[in-house]
């Protein structure tokens, strides 16, 4: 089954079109990504969360995370302009947030210790765009014809990349992929990557799990994206080709377009 929402909004030079899409993939049982995204006048919050397999309730793990951003958007005053360094400290206090909660909801049942999932986040003000990020779900900016990582895996295999110990085309089969270095729900004390950058007009932003980038590369997803075509067709077709080789893992994926477009 998929899930699709969508969302527009208008103000200031923001045009945003965005829309997400879930599915269970082909061979889980249930569901354990989960997804979050509001728009409203020049200011959008994107979400994405996997819930971690290994883990007993990675589904309420990843449940809960998306609980968090929503409070946090709840919470928001969109009313004024918020600095850089507001946002730098709002988008980690949102991933801390998420973690406490994840944390406490485990330590009051059995049934859900040791609980985790990744979380990457996206708050779009105006052109500036602040990115939170634990874990391997992943985050994409394209533009002119092309796509780049705007996160960093938190992963075993990540490690082993950039120690050269794994070269980049040996991934894809590594039997190492799937093992995180960070994730919220293990501890306390968390690592949080904050980075932002100035987004141009006419770019594409995607957020997903890796149960997409596991079975499509950045190519097909930049030759998909071609156009820029309606975001939730967009969603739909990379799903769609993820689950023709297999579908294995769950797949989620939150497209935003028509950033910096004329309002109308």
């Amino acid at each position: 089954m998929k899930i699709l929402q969508k969302n527009t909004g208008s103000g200031g030079l923001l045009l945003v079109h965005v829309a997400g899409l879930t599915n269970k993939g082909m061979e889980r049982p249930r569901n354990e990504d989960s997804f979050f995204f509001k728009v409203e006048s020049d200011i959008a919050l994107l979400v994405v969360a996997d819930g971690m397999g290994g883990h007993r309730a990675g589904n309420v793990a990843s449940g809960l995370a998306v609980s968090a951003a929503e409070n946090f958007w709840a919470d928001l005053d969109r009313s004024t302009q918020l600095s850089a360094e507001e946002t730098n400290r709002l988008i980690k206090c949102l991933i801390l947030d998420a973690n406490e909660l994840i944390l406490g909801e485990a330590g009051s049942s059995a049934e859900q210790q040791g609980m985790g999932t990744t979380l990457t986040v996206g708050l779009l003000c105006g052109s500036r765009l602040t990115i939170g990020h634990i874990g391997d779900s992943r985050a994409y900016l394209i533009n002119n014809g092309q796509i780049r990582l705007l996160t960093r895996d938190h992963s075993l295999l990540e490690e082993l990349i950039q120690n050269g110990q794994v070269k980049p085309e040996e991934a894809k089969n590594h039997p190492q992929r799937h093992v995180l270095t960070r994730a919220l729900g293990i501890a306390s004390d968390l690592k949080v990557d904050v980075t932002e950058q100035e987004i141009e007009a006419g770019s594409v932003l995607l957020f997903c799990t890796d149960g997409l980038t596991n079975l499509v590369s950045e190519d097909e997803i930049l030759a998909a994206s071609s156009g820029q075509p309606e975001p939730g067709l967009l969603a739909e077709s990379l799903i769609d080709l993820a689950n023709s080789r297999g579908g294995f893992d769950n797949i989620t994926v939150v497209v935003a377009t028509g950033i910096g477009g004329p309002q109308t």
